[in-house]
């Protein structure tokens, strides 16, 4: 039996803030209130590494459907295939943060290869070296693409064993 092969890049994604701005006058389209300029800097960031994606984002819970839609109304098919996995539920009583999410992902899979991350929210530990901090009221823009690129295609090994 063939086993898959491990990843070696993943784009680990949040949708809030990320792909859906918060301001007042956002230029979105559609249901889901993507940004365009996030839109367009995904598939950049998707279509020129060949990353996988994992989400991060809270959408994972109950919206992994509509969020698969949402990238394929948008013209995402491309990231809407290369979605893997998501990071998983851990009890609200431990406190985890997006951070610790993710990391639980990462060892859950051993992985180890290239990674960025596109979140909203800071990381204080040893992961922050892999975030792209997006601003909430603006999303993804292409200078966030830009350095999620570099990660992915040059930036820091994640070791599988730390």
């Amino acid at each position: 039996m063939n086993q898959q092969p491990k990843p070696r890049r993943v784009l680990f994604l949040d949708i809030d803030g990320v792909m859906r701005p918060t301001p007042k006058n956002s230029t979105s389209h559609g249901k889901c209130g993507f940004s365009r300029a996030a839109v367009e800097a995904l598939r950049q960031v998707v279509t020129s590494t060949g990353c996988c994606v994992v989400i991060s984002s809270t959408w994972r819970e109950d919206k992994m459907n509509e969020l698969r839609d949402a990238l394929v109304q948008y013209g995402l098919q491309v990231v809407a295939d290369s979605i893997i996995g998501a990071t998983p539920l851990m009890d609200p009583a431990d406190g985890p943060t997006r951070e610790d999410e993710i990391d639980a992902w990462l060892h859950a899979n051993q992985f180890c290869g290239r990674l960025a991350i596109l979140d909203d929210e800071p990381f204080h530990h040893e992961l922050r070296r892999w975030l792209v901090l997006t601003n909430q009221e603006t999303g993804l823009a292409a200078a966030h693409a830009q350095k999620a690129i570099g990660l992915l295609k040059s930036g820091p090994i994640f070791p599988a064993h730390r």
